[in-house]
């Protein structure tokens, strides 16, 4: 073997270590594989002091991969030992170049068997990561290749960077201008290192490329997987990293909060300087050092973006060998233009190959909002010069999903204003940040929605808009360039056509199918109204007298059984028994109240009603129910408006409201349960126009999925429930004019509020 040394100090004690012969007298050990690129320590076989890191280029390397040895080995005079991996030689082998290093010992910071990181470490190596990168762009510097295998602890503690083989010059106006082509590792890389938005990259974006590693370092996995570089560019668009507390739950809100602002999309939203990034997590050390917890944010981050993170899992890839390449050092030729090419590739593909047509426009939609970078699009056909929004596409946590609809546009859906101004216009409208738009910033849809970059884009054929694609990404500003909207119009194009298709081939098929179905299904509709009709009638004031008239006389049978006692005594309490005698009698009465306002309620007949105060109602059956509220163990609490406003109405069925929700809510609280079981009953009024009540538990709560449902006649999730109860505090509460919702509580539990309007 020949090698030719060249050192970076120009030492005379230092040139012979390299000499001819040095590689022959090493044992070598692989530390790791990046590409084409194999990273090694070697040591003399003979058991002499010294190791150096080798990094060797394979036999089929390219001359990209010699000249990305050759520059790092360039930069030996600005790389300090101190906080980076010094280049010693630059040597030429017959098996390729090969780049030796100075070596601390210790290992790179990737797949370490104590991952993820407990926070301790993790602050450690984060505070020694982010000391290193201060120093590379303090020495002018764009690293450009920032992941965990360029990182390594050495034997004394301290972190060091390597990999300077893609590393450029900083712009003196705080960005670098480079050719087109795409250098780093995808999983790890900037949107606008991907050159992917109208955004020069510059030093933050090392510092998103460092929190990914951060972020990785503590959930164990990135925030995304993909499976090829458009995925890959796309998730670091437009897809939101998923809270780290999902996937632990021992890390400080503010220490999450200092990894997502470094991952921010927009880079004026990230941490600005590698400086400021060391001082915050110095003061996160030394917290968590002394009080074991971080409970101070950091103040040296800009203001966090309002939309929350969505709670989701990340995205697994499906090749192993897919999983590598994203964490590989690459370099696309062509940039955007290539991934472009890759776009048609595959929308062609898939037309040639799928038979299914509403696949087919999933796959053309899908691909459209990944090329451009979009969140979410809305794809619309214009028919009798009229829009028709025909599918909708959004990015879940996992994937891009595809709806085909048939809705008007609406303010509800997209900016209008934009939409009616390209069918004027028939020309295609681009957005860096509508959200300042002097002239479309006012459009309503955009004052409830917080929207970065827009697309809107004709689609014509013979100079007639026959459809419009409409995107948007939330995220960052600068997403949709006029560069890559030539390629868009082809792809949009495409997927008009195969939607229409589609539409009409679907209607045919209906069309067949209800011609078939139509005169069974009406007559069976006429046989079954009669008897569903009568059922639900005869169901509802059966089991409305049998659920409500229970109170009462359980009431009067306790006070009936009360009364015998007090006269059985030797010395009998008449005063007492009189009292329970009374009780009967009005809870006898109320029996009847309750039977015939069932059976007004029933008849659909006037209800006789009066003017009152709701409190005095709601005082009323807190009175009736206090013993088994206390039986019961649960801490019930009121807090009644001091309003005179008054309702009109019945108090008999607004007291059989007001039970009916509280009994529910001891039911819900099951006694077996240790948790402190607080009912809360609260009246409010809004203005001079409504008085608001409300019934809070804090028991398990009602399923989101059985929200909608609560109130239907004879739906129960009770295990010996008639589910007529909230069916017919509906039926009370419309009557008198207002309102029942349910809601999950704001601590646990349920919510239970009606609103009546106040009489003046």
């Amino acid at each position: 073997m020949s090698n030719v040394s060249h050192t970076s100090n120009g030492s005379a004690d230092a040139a012979p270590v390299f000499g001819p012969g040095w590689l022959d007298r090493l044992t070598w050990t692989l530390l790791l594989t990046d590409g084409e690129l194999n990273h090694y320590r070697v040591r003399f076989a003979d058991g002499r002091e010294g190791q150096w890191r080798v990094v060797r280029a394979g036999r089929r390397a390219g001359e990209s991969i010699t000249r990305r040895l050759a520059h790092e080995f360039s930069l030996a005079g600005r790389l300090s030992p101190n906080w980076a991996l010094q280049p010693l030689a630059l040597l030429s082998s017959d098996d390729g170049p090969l780049l030796v290093l100075s070596d601390p010992g210790g290992h790179p910071l990737h797949e370490l068997d104590d991952q993820p990181f407990t926070l301790e470490r993790f602050l450690h190596l984060a505070t020694g990561a982010a000391g290193a990168l201060a120093q590379v762009h303090a020495h002018g510097l764009l690293h450009r290749d920032i992941k965990p295998c360029h990182l390594l602890e050495g034997d004394d503690g301290v972190v060091r960077l390597s990999g300077f083989g893609v590393s450029v010059e900083a712009h003196p106006g705080g960005h670098v201008s480079v050719g087109d082509t795409i250098c780093g590792t995808l999983a790890y890389m900037a949107p606008e290192q991907a050159r992917r938005v109208e955004r020069h990259a510059d030093q933050r974006s090392d510092l998103y490329s460092l929190g990914m590693t951060f972020y990785e370092w503590l959930a164990g996995h990135l925030p995304f997987e993909a499976q090829d570089p458009v995925g890959w560019v796309y998730s670091h668009v437009a897809r939101q990293p998923p809270a780290l507390n999902l996937a632990r739950g021992d890390i400080p809100p503010a220490l999450a909060q200092l990894v997502h602002t470094l991952i921010a999309k927009n880079p004026d939203e990230r941490y600005q300087t590698a400086t400021s990034l060391l001082a915050d997590l110095r003061s996160c050390q030394c917290q968590w050092q002394h009080l074991y917890d971080i409970p101070n944010p950091p103040l040296s981050q800009p203001q966090a973006p309002n939309a929350a993170y969505r709670q989701a899992l990340m995205a697994q890839a499906e090749s192993r060998d897919a999983l590598l390449a994203s964490r590989t050092s690459i370099a696309i030729p062509g940039g955007q233009d290539t991934l472009d090419l890759s776009s048609i590739m595959r929308t062609a593909q898939a037309l040639s190959e799928e038979t299914d047509q509403d696949r087919l426009i999933e796959i053309l939609m899908s691909t459209t909002m990944m090329h451009a970078g979009a969140q979410r699009g809305l794809l619309m056909l214009v028919k009798n010069d009229a829009p028709l929004v025909c599918a909708l596409g959004y990015a879940d946590d996992e994937d891009l999903r595809v709806e085909l609809t048939d809705e008007v546009p609406s303010v509800r859906l997209m900016p209008v204003s934009i939409l009616y101004r390209v069918m004027r216009t028939r020309h295609r409208l681009i957005f860096d940040d509508v959200s300042v738009d002097p002239y479309f910033g006012d459009d309503a849809y955009l004052k409830d929605h917080l929207v970065r970059s827009v697309l809107c884009l004709p689609m014509l054929k013979q100079r007639q808009v026959i459809g419009v694609l409409y995107l948007e990404n939330s995220l960052m500003p600068g997403v949709f360039t006029a560069r890559g909207t030539s390629v868009l119009e082809l792809l949009a194009t495409q997927a008009a056509v195969s939607l229409e298709t589609a539409r009409l081939h679907h209607e045919l098929m209906e069309e067949n199918a209800r011609r078939l179905d139509i005169e069974t299904a009406l007559h069976t509709a006429r046989a079954k109204l009669a008897q569903v009709s009568q059922v639900t009638v005869m169901g509802e004031l059966a089991a409305s007298i049998a659920h409500e008239i229970n109170q009462p006389l359980a009431s009067m049978v306790s006070n009936a059984a009360a009364s015998l006692r007090w006269l059985n005594r030797d010395v009998p309490r008449v005063d007492e028994a009189l009292s329970g005698l009374r009780d009967i009698v009005q809870d006898g009465k109320r029996a009847g109240d309750i039977v015939n306002a069932l059976q007004s309620l029933a008849r659909q007949g006037a209800q006789q009603r009066r003017r009152l105060l709701i409190n005095d109602v709601i005082r009323h059956v807190v009175a009736l129910t206090l013993a088994e509220v206390e039986q019961q163990r649960v801490l019930m609490t009121t807090h009644l408006t001091r309003s005179p406003l008054q309702v009109n109405g019945s108090s008999v069925q607004l007291q059989q409201v007001v039970l009916n929700l509280i009994l529910n809510a001891l039911d819900a609280m099951s006694p077996g349960d240790q948790v402190l079981r607080r009912l809360s009953i609260t009246s409010e009024a809004v203005g001079s126009e409504y008085l608001v009540v409300s019934v809070e538990d804090t028991g398990p709560g009602v399923d989101p999925e059985h929200l909608d449902k609560v109130f239907n006649a004879f739906f129960t999730t009770k295990d010996k429930g008639m589910g007529m109860g909230l069916a017919i505090c509906r039926t009370i509460i419309h009557a008198h004019g207002g309102r029942l919702y349910a809601m999950p509580a704001r601590y646990g539990g349920a919510t239970f509020v009606f609103t009546l309007p106040a009489v003046v």
